[in-house]
């Protein structure tokens, strides 16, 4: 597909399970979503079978195809970003939920020990009294026979109102930051109940976001059956001979050109190895059989001898959705895709008339047609490079002069 080529260093499992699902619900999300045409009826394969039959070849086709797929690789990675943006906030939520419950915890245990130093300052206070005022005589008798007489007890009894006053405020400031602690510790039991309201929220729309993707990924087969139709209904309208009579010419035109002894001004096998990764002259480079598309000489000679040995062994021609990939693609691609996910541009093998993106079941790890390339095209110079292999990116192959 268009995405082709990833960077290099990232050639890890995740992304070989997301590329998987760049290809197969790219078709699906293009069948539910494209946009309708001037006419009103979305481009499906029915539409396309019926250009071809009333009008339109099958490079209109091809390029509808083209620009359907195109058109969902945006959507699908708005839906994959989506998720992955739902399972941040899902666990910064979880974080902020986790700091509450600790903060809870906190108040809870500042709560629990202001109280007790409520209850023992009243204690004491209680402790106090009793003990003051039963052990005391303060009668108008004591005063008048005590050795200092009335001033004495007039004294002692102000002290004991001065200490049951202090006693009275260190219950009434240990009640205080009791009650101070209570309600901080009620605030954040509302604030805790609140954040798991939001992380249970998050999880809620974790949940979505998967269920959405897991969804596109249970209608994978149902995808694959409708790119093989497409691809046999193409071919089928098509005449075979004509087909193999363009094979033949575009691979003497290639073989020309690679030999150096082309005089066809649109092929030139020695000029593409002068221009930089994505800027070679469409002049330079040789036309394969499938339309719209190009590589360098030598990789477009090889390649048109595997595609006949394919059409040999499946009754097609390979199905391609891209090879030689101006620098300005490149640049447009890297951008649209996330991190890691294509090539920086000026490196892509692509840019180099080298590569070539297939379709029509290539492009499934581990299907017929996949395997019979893995086991006819290195003999054909062309390879599913090791970085690629194990499906990460089936449908990716470089040419290997």
């Amino acid at each position: 597909m268009r995405h082709g080529e990833r960077a290099r260093p990232f050639q890890g499992g995740y992304g070989g399970v997301r590329a998987a699902a760049v290809v197969l619900l790219g078709a699906w999300l293009a069948i539910a979503g494209a946009t309708p045409t001037a006419a009103g009826t979305p481009p499906g394969p029915a539409r396309l079978g019926d250009d071809l039959d009333d009008g339109p070849g099958p490079q209109d086709s091809v390029g509808a195809l083209k620009s359907r797929i195109a058109a969902v690789q945006a959507r699908l990675d708005d839906l994959q970003s989506a998720a992955d943006q739902a399972i941040l906030d899902y666990h910064g939520e979880l974080d902020r939920l986790d700091e509450a419950e600790k903060a809870y915890d906190s108040a809870r245990s500042k709560a629990a020990n202001a109280g007790e130093r409520r209850e023992a300052a009243r204690r004491d206070a209680a402790r106090y009294a009793a003990s003051a005022y039963m052990g005391a005589d303060l009668s108008m008798a004591t005063a008048w026979v005590s050795p200092d007489g009335p001033q004495e007890v007039a004294d002692r009894s102000g002290y004991l109102r001065l200490l049951a006053d202090r006693r009275n405020d260190v219950v009434d400031r240990a009640t205080a930051s009791s009650t101070a602690a209570d309600a901080i510790e009620e605030h954040a039991a509302q604030t805790r109940d609140k954040q798991r309201e939001a992380a249970d929220a998050a999880a809620a729309a974790k949940d979505r976001a998967l269920a959405a993707v897991r969804e596109q990924e249970e209608s994978m087969e149902s995808i694959l059956a409708e790119q093989t139709e497409l691809e046999n209904r193409l071919a089928s309208v098509s005449d075979d001979a004509g087909q193999e009579r363009k094979r033949r010419a575009a691979l003497q035109q290639a073989r020309d050109a690679a030999e150096g002894s082309s005089t066809d001004a649109a092929c030139d096998g020695t000029a593409a190895a002068g221009y930089a990764n994505g800027q070679i002259p469409e002049w330079a480079l040789c036309p394969l059989p499938q339309p719209g598309e190009r590589l360098r000489a030598d990789a477009a000679v090889a390649f048109i001898e595997l595609d006949g040995a394919f059409r040999e062994r499946f009754g097609r021609p390979m199905c391609v959705t891209d090879s030689y990939r101006p620098l300005a693609e490149q640049v447009a691609l890297f951008h649209q895709m996330q991190a890691g996910m294509a090539a920086r541009p000026g490196t892509s093998t692509h840019g180099l008339g080298l590569a070539v993106d297939l379709c029509g079941g290539v492009n499934v790890h581990g299907s017929v047609e996949y395997d019979w390339m893995m086991s006819v095209a290195p003999d054909y110079g062309w390879h599913n490079p090791a970085w690629a292999q194990n499906g990460f990116e089936p449908w990716h192959w470089e040419y290997l002069p």
